[in-house]
């Protein structure tokens, strides 16, 4: 489900957005009426009306879309065979404005989910603010828990992004790490990232990425073997963090980074 935190940040971006939801089809393809998505700051940002040539057609008419609410038929241009994957579609076409509170009222009856790997990380300094637009990009959506206030500015980050004012010992006493979430580890010092790595060792993360040297790491190791905790991240731990690449420029180094989020996706079996 959309957050309530998402919802409010929206509300503070004082964003607009489309709310496209089936309201019948013809049983060729695998969306069903009542299905739905959010468009948001040109992409998708919640839902799914069943994927494939209709779905982007209505993401087209999203980022066209100039109208108060509409209904329109999509309609897949497949034939034969190939039909079952598209098929007709009646969508409603609404728009959503986040600084009105009907609008808010809409999403959050629709009660949609939010689509894409969820990617926490730990920390909100430069590497990690170009991490967050570039995995937004290539869908990953991020929250981003860091109790440094200074650095939580949702400008930093791309719309839709969950900002946690908090530490991280809090953050996991309200929150549940999943199975499918990526984590990253970035914050201020070793010190942190250490306590933060003891922590996401004992959750269930299906990726643990820690920023910093190699000595850094080694170092780690060593701690984390004493206190027996280094045989949970087995096969999770990703330390240092992305692709070896020889570069300490920060859009350079999220570049690296991403590229490993996304090898580690695509082997997944959910994708």
């Amino acid at each position: 489900m959309i957050s309530d935190t998402l919802i409010k940040q929206l509300c503070r971006d004082k964003v607009c957005g489309v709310l496209a939801t089936i309201l019948s089809t013809d049983g060729l393809g695998p969306a069903q009426k009542g299905d739905s998505l959010l468009w948001v700051d040109g992409k998708r940002l919640a839902g799914t009306v069943g994927g494939g040539e209709n779905e982007q057609k209505v993401l087209q008419v999203c980022a066209e879309f100039r109208e108060k609410q509409q209904v329109l038929e999509i309609k897949s241009s497949l034939s034969g065979l190939l039909s079952s994957c598209g098929g007709t579609l009646e969508v409603r076409f609404e728009q959503l404005d986040f600084s009105d509170p009907e609008g808010v009222e809409v999403l959050k009856k629709q009660g949609i989910e939010r689509t894409g790997s969820r990617l926490l990380l730990f920390g909100a300094g430069h590497v990690v603010q170009e991490v967050s637009w570039l995995a937004d990009r290539n869908g990953f959506f991020c929250l981003v828990i860091d109790p440094r206030q200074d650095l939580m500015i949702s400008a930093h980050f791309p719309v839709g992004t969950t900002l946690a004012c908090c530490s991280v010992d809090n953050w996991l006493q309200k929150e549940r790490v999943r199975e499918e979430d990526y984590i990253i580890i970035a914050g201020p010092d070793h010190a942190t990232d250490l306590a933060v790595l003891e922590l996401a060792a004992g959750t269930v993360a299906h990726y643990i990425g820690v920023m910093g040297s190699s000595r850094k790491i080694a170092s780690f190791t060593k701690i984390l073997k004493k206190k027996s905790l280094y045989s949970h991240l087995t096969g999770r731990l990703f330390a240092p963090i992305g692709i070896d690449i020889p570069s300490r420029k920060p859009p350079e180094v999220a570049v690296s980074i991403v590229a490993e989020l996304i090898s580690v996706r695509a082997k997944s079996p959910s994708g």
